[in-house]
């Protein structure tokens, strides 16, 4: 995205915003179409991956009857989720009247808007036949979050759009004043249609920032809220380590921590591209770091705070995704995220000799990175988990299918930005015009008395927040289990190589399963063991369904009673864990079923589903009243630009 573009003001004068502006809109350089053929290419090559897809099935992308649910969602979660980051920080300091927001918000909410599209957009290629977003529609679920989360999106997209584009108003009129010529037939007619009537006059100014000032209240419980719902949409689904109440504060903020690092991405990108090193400091940079570091502060307490209390409990199906994430098959993932997506980039920030505009795109990109792997161990491994066998199976392996899929809609973000910016200005020339008001001072970053001890303070709490994860991980590390490595049963048997001996009796509807277990040829009382009939009812291969779990007495027998559902022989298991991170201890035995009766019964009602009908029209109500408020404050600002397209016709007439 480089740029042959040189101010041509000279070194001390006031830095020329509309100049800058105008950039983008002059002949690009051999560089900028380069990059614009590369990755147009990848997004060719990534919309022929997805149409071979169609053609050959979702094998073709990794996807198995376990991992139904893979890197396509884990895509549109992180993408949409870098959106919400955009918006979101863009109003927060709108609000709180954050004047240094102003030569960054129109690339942040460019990025918003070009990021929400791009990650819905990939939930086409997620459910494999573009024909079911249709279904969704006309056969609609109100109550599945999915639906909701659809909705939530549409209504998100909206008010990003509002939001980028009601700025613009000022800008587009500002320009055809001073460059007429230079903006090309398209463009003129385009700032025609949005500046119509815009003056510049004092009510018309009040009215636009009353409107954006509503607008960013609304968008950001709106964004909030969208991420809710699809965390909602794991949370709500019955399998370890999606069931969790945290996931949606949780996916809010990871929304937040990896939306500003790409704030910095794309705004050092368009710093270097087009020269705008007068407008965007390293003050903008630096402010953002601290924002990305309290964020990612946040996110790792959240990490850990959803990770330690099943860990705690130890429960078959959360303690087993638990394991897998920090021992097994996606640990080397895991612990890279936690060190390159949340320790790398607090150090770059909290060290004063790092904390400049290299090391914090640095700590950007590995958080973008890290967010992305992340969210994809956090769908991978729950959705290879088998509730039957408490086991993982294939893990989700990468083909050259999602693998060019996703690297397109990785290359659509910039791609995207860099021709949106070909259309619009990209910098707030109303903003930034009011930033600098009257004087001659440049828009660049003023050293003051208080800017070293800010620096020391911000080393201090840098300093701070390192010792802590140190002080955490050491506990973490010399932390005994919630209960004892090894079973107290086994060590009062004097050894640890326990073996199991089942057996299992049918008189009539009863079955009689026994399990003994002995260590060095001597009962262990006090051991938990498992039961288990092998079905192939519910898929092929060996499937456990678990029969009840019983302590062994001073005989070290343990024995269950149970009616079975089918007739037939069966393979009968007593599966007995020694140790908490050790192997199993297991026995069969062979189980001829005469007699079955089926135990279905129907679930009992959920609570407050009597009230569901009366919330689907509550929240139809309220997603009416949003868009009716976000089209309310373009109406506002429209009609404050009709007096003066009034006055102006006139005066044409009247000449």
């Amino acid at each position: 995205m480089t740029s042959v573009f040189e101010s041509t003001a000279p070194e001390n004068s006031q830095p020329d915003v509309v100049e800058a502006a105008m950039r983008p809109f002059r002949p690009a350089s051999r560089q900028f179409w380069i990059a614009i053929a590369l990755l147009t290419l990848v997004v060719v090559i990534g919309i022929a991956a997805w149409i071979y897809q169609l053609q050959n099935g979702m094998g073709v992308a990794g996807y198995t009857d376990r991992s139904f649910w893979s890197i396509y969602i884990s895509d549109v979660v992180a993408i949409i989720g870098v959106s919400y980051g955009g918006a979101v920080v863009s109003a927060i300091l709108l609000l709180t009247g954050a004047s240094w927001r102003a030569p960054l918000v129109r690339l942040s909410e460019g990025m918003a808007l070009v990021t929400v599209m791009v990650g819905a957009l990939l939930v086409i290629p997620h459910l494999g036949r573009p024909d079911r977003l249709i279904n969704m529609v006309l056969h609609a679920n109100t109550a599945s979050p999915v639906f909701w989360d659809m909705v939530a999106i549409i209504i998100y997209t909206f008010a990003t759009l509002v939001f980028f584009l009601l700025p613009l108003v000022p800008d587009t009129a500002t320009l055809l004043d001073s460059h007429p010529d230079e903006l090309g037939r398209g463009r003129r007619f385009l700032f025609r249609f949005i500046s119509r009537g815009w003056v510049g006059s004092t009510e018309q100014r009040r009215v636009l920032h009353s409107a954006m000032i509503v607008v960013a209240i609304v968008i950001i419980p709106l964004a909030v809220s969208v991420h809710s719902v699809l965390a909602w949409a794991f949370a709500l689904v019955s399998r370890p380590g999606w069931h969790e109440s945290i996931w949606a504060p949780y996916f809010v903020i990871a929304a937040l921590y990896s939306g500003v690092a790409l704030v910095i991405l794309v705004a050092a990108g368009f710093r270097r591209g087009y020269h705008l090193e007068a407008f965007i400091t390293t003050m903008h940079f630096v402010r953002l770091g601290f924002i990305m570091a309290a964020l990612g502060a946040v996110y790792v307490y959240l990490t850990f705070a959803d990770l330690l209390p099943s860990a705690y409990v130890g429960e078959a199906g959360p303690n087993e995704v638990i394991y897998g994430t920090l021992f097994g098959g996606v640990a080397v993932w895991f612990w890279l995220f936690v060190v390159a997506g949340t320790i790398l980039p607090i150090v770059l920030i909290a060290l004063p000799w790092t904390r400049n505009i290299w090391g914090i795109v640095i700590a950007a990109v590995l958080v973008v990175i890290a967010m992305w792997i992340k969210r994809l161990i956090m769908v991978i491994e729950t959705s290879g988990y088998s509730r039957l066998t408490n086991s993982f199976g294939d893990l989700f392996q990468f083909t050259w299918v999602s693998a060019a899929v996703t690297l397109s809609a990785v290359a659509a973000i910039p791609l995207l930005l860099m021709l949106l910016f070909r259309v619009v200005p990209l910098l707030s020339i109303a903003e930034v015009q009011h930033l600098t008001g009257d004087t001659d001072d440049p828009v660049a970053e003023v050293s003051s008395p208080g800017k070293a001890s800010h620096g020391r303070a911000a080393g201090t709490a840098g300093a701070v927040i390192l010792l802590m994860v140190a002080l955490g991980a050491v506990g973490a590390t010399q932390a005994q289990p919630a209960y004892a490595a090894s079973d107290p049963a086994v060590l009062r048997a004097g050894a640890a190589d326990p073996t199991v001996n089942v057996t299992a009796v049918a008189d009539g509807l009863e079955n009689t399963l026994t399990a003994t277990v002995t260590s060095s040829g001597k009962p262990v009382e006090g051991a938990l063991v498992s039961f288990y009939e092998s079905t192939t009812m519910f898929a092929p291969g060996d499937n456990l369904v678990p029969l009840g779990a019983v302590q062994t007495d001073a005989t070290g027998t343990a024995e269950v009673t149970y009616e079975a559902a089918v007739t037939g022989p069966r393979t009968i298991s007593a599966t007995y864990l020694p140790t908490v991170l050790g192997d199993p201890v297991t026995g069969t035995a062979t189980l001829d079923v005469t007699e079955a009766v089926s135990h279905y019964a129907p679930p009992p009602p959920r609570a407050l589903a009597s009230v569901g009908r009366t919330l689907v029209f509550s929240l139809f109500g309220l997603v009416i009243i949003v868009f009716i408020i976000l089209i309310a404050q373009v109406v506002r600002v429209r009609r404050a630009c009709r007096p003066a397209l009034n006055e102006s016709v006139e005066h044409v007439s009247l000449t």
